[in-house]
């Protein structure tokens, strides 16, 4: 049974690369402006009218599976406010947030929701849900706005680039963090590493022979064999330009937290009970609820 993570903080799983990358991009002068910039341009706002003119808006009457389960991974991650759903067509598993201000969403490739099992699609959606929880949103809109001037306006590249590459580095380790609040919202460590094979490419007409102790080993591997200096700068160029890490790095970083036993002491120390009255999750030592009233 997936247990609600009542009053998470994502100080509790934040990647520590993530939250160093972070605090150097803050400190770049003029991040503040551009912010800013971004909550109220008109760039974000075209993106989120076109999502809504072309993609499927996902509610709890046009979809209600689909938004059941959304709607439960934000429950366990401890999240409030949901964010606009929305499906893309893209047969390839892939899922993205964006948004500015109060106006979230949360946008599911059709190959995501078809490819996944049930317990893997939450293991993406609570990725993102992650994104989401911890503030990486605007940051992310950023970047996708940059990509955006560098490829159609050339005269303004050189002015961006290196903003534009230091947001690309933080994206990428903003990954790791999210990757174990996909963890937390799926709490199936199996299920997690069989969602990283399926985007690592593994060919759907093997699903049912995936081995994870092999893809486990594979990841420990790379870690160990690639760790030298010129294998390490090798990695950092290959992946300058990249939003993501490589899906074995993601692996490497994930099986490290679970065997830390990091994992474990998050779901330990976010404990619930249901309140019999709303069946609404509380915290373990709440004596009240803060739903109904009800007191324990």
């Amino acid at each position: 049974m997936i247990r609600k993570l009542v009053n998470l903080k994502t100080t509790e799983y934040e990647h520590n690369f993530d939250k160093a990358a972070l605090n150097a991009l803050r400190a770049l002068k003029g991040v503040d402006t551009l912010t800013n910039f971004v909550m109220n341009w008109t760039y974000v706002k075209w993106h989120l009218v076109e999502l809504a003119g072309s993609n499927f808006h996902v509610t709890k009457e046009s979809c209600p599976e689909l938004y059941a389960q959304v709607r439960d991974v934000a429950d366990t991650l401890d999240i409030v406010q949901l964010p606009e759903v929305y499906t893309e067509w893209g047969y390839f598993i892939n899922a993205y947030t964006t948004g500015y201000k109060d106006s979230t969403l949360l946008v599911l490739y059709s190959g995501a929701v078809d490819l996944m099992t049930e317990e893997e699609l939450r293991f993406i959606i609570g990725h993102e849900m992650g994104h989401i929880k911890s503030g990486h949103v605007l940051y992310h809109t950023m970047t996708q706005m940059f990509s955006n001037i560098i490829s159609n306006v050339s005269i303004a590249s050189p002015l961006v680039k290196p903003m534009y590459l230091a947001l690309l580095y933080w994206y990428r380790m903003s990954e790791f963090t999210a990757d174990r609040a996909g963890l937390l919202a799926c709490q199936d460590v199996d299920a997690a590493l069989n969602a990283v094979i399926k985007m690592s490419g593994f060919p759907s007409k093997y699903f049912d022979k995936m081995d994870r102790n092999a893809f486990m080993e594979q990841a420990r591997d790379f870690q160990n064999r690639y760790g030298g200096f010129t294998d390490t700068a090798i990695k950092n160029i290959s992946i300058l330009n990249d939003s993501h890490p490589w899906t074995i790095m993601r692996a490497a970083e994930l099986i490290k937290w679970i065997e830390s036993g990091e994992y474990e002491k998050v779901l330990q120390s976010a404990k619930s009970k249901t309140c019999p009255v709303c069946k609404k999750a509380v915290a373990d030592d709440a004596t009240d609820c803060p739903y109904c009233g009800h007191k324990f």
